[in-house]
């Protein structure tokens, strides 16, 4: 397709200047791609830490952001079947996760999830359902193996991962605990199954993991924070409890890593959602469990806001400044569409 589009470029990393909305063209679907006409991008921390320059993976500039998207396949590149075309999907932005905040976007094959033509979600609502949804699974199967159960102790519950996390949590059977910054994010975890959430503002998380579970402690933190409250999670954990680590929206923490494994025989993990390796049978099973979740109505991401594309810096502030509950949208369908 030949033509231009609207996107939000970064063209230099820089901790204060927004992407800038430029006149871009329109990508070519290459080898097992589509091309997507996009009407939702949703905004994640990862856009701000590439906005930023502080992302931990290497990133090439001048980038469009954007990681995931809903809207529908204008055209198909080689190898791919047609069938695709006219489809409605949402979709992980390919290997980099770049390139959403745009009218159009080229997307491997396996980084999508087909939208059902009955769907108790709308384009919008499926635009928050990727990013979050595949990370809370693989964190819970992939990179753990939960049982019926089983503790799970979520910071940043009222964010997307972590709401997601806590239906997942609760659909297999386990305990949910979630911990947020305000009392304000409480009860959105409490409604989509959290057995209890903790605001740190108040309270210390640690000691009331510890009364909530007999003193005995939980058996997986998953810590998308760092900073203090990186170390201070595996006081929280059972003898031979786990912490997943997947990101450090707080700050980057310094404590002595071996000493706080010895404690309790703990153990300590990072990840990355992409290393479960979208078009594995591994990542189709989770792309199956996740759309029957979200078909049955069991699963969902709420939507804090939507914001026109032009927007982006607004939707940035609002995400850094920790004002939301849920997902951050931008509404990106070219005029017409």
């Amino acid at each position: 397709m030949k033509g231009s589009m609207r996107g939000a470029v970064v063209q230099a990393p820089s901790p204060s200047d927004p992407a800038r909305i430029e006149e871009l063209p329109i990508p070519r679907p290459g080898q097992g791609e589509v091309l997507v006409r996009v009407a939702f991008a949703a905004v994640n921390w990862s856009d701000i830490q590439k906005r930023q320059g502080i992302y931990p993976d290497p990133v090439r500039y001048p980038i469009v952001l954007g990681a995931e998207i809903a809207g529908t396949v204008e055209a198909v590149g080689p190898e791919v079947d047609a069938a695709w075309s006219g489809k409605r999907v949402a979709a992980l932005c390919g290997p980099r996760l770049v390139g959403g905040c745009a009218e159009y976007v080229s997307v491997p094959v396996p980084y999508l999830l087909p939208i059902p033509r009955r769907s108790p979600l709308t384009d919008a609502e499926w635009a928050a359902i990727p990013l979050a949804t595949m990370t809370a699974y693989h964190l819970l199967y992939t990179a753990h193996e939960l049982h019926p159960g089983q503790v799970v102790l979520i910071h940043a519950a009222a964010g997307s991962v972590g709401l997601a996390l806590v239906q997942l949590v609760a659909l297999a059977g386990g305990v949910a605990i979630g911990t947020v910054g305000s009392g304000s994010k409480r009860e959105l975890p409490k409604e989509k199954g959290a057995a209890l959430v903790i605001d740190r503002s108040r309270e210390d998380f640690v000691s009331v993991a510890l009364s909530f579970t007999g003193g005995a402690g939980v058996d997986l933190a998953i810590d998308s924070l760092g900073a203090e409250i990186l170390p201070r999670s595996f006081d929280a954990l059972c003898q031979f409890g786990r912490l997943i680590n997947i990101g450090e929206a707080a700050g980057e923490p310094d404590f002595a890593v071996r000493k706080k494994l010895y404690e309790r025989s703990t153990s300590m993990a990072g990840f990355e959602v992409l290393h479960a390796e979208p078009g594995t049978d591994r990542w189709r099973r989770g792309v199956e469990v996740i759309s029957a979740h979200v078909a049955g109505g069991d699963l969902s991401v709420p939507v804090d806001r939507i914001l026109p594309l032009t927007e982006i810096a607004t939707a940035h502030a609002a995400l850094e400044g920790r004002a939301t509950v849920g997902k951050v949208l931008l509404e990106v369908a070219p005029p017409n569409a």
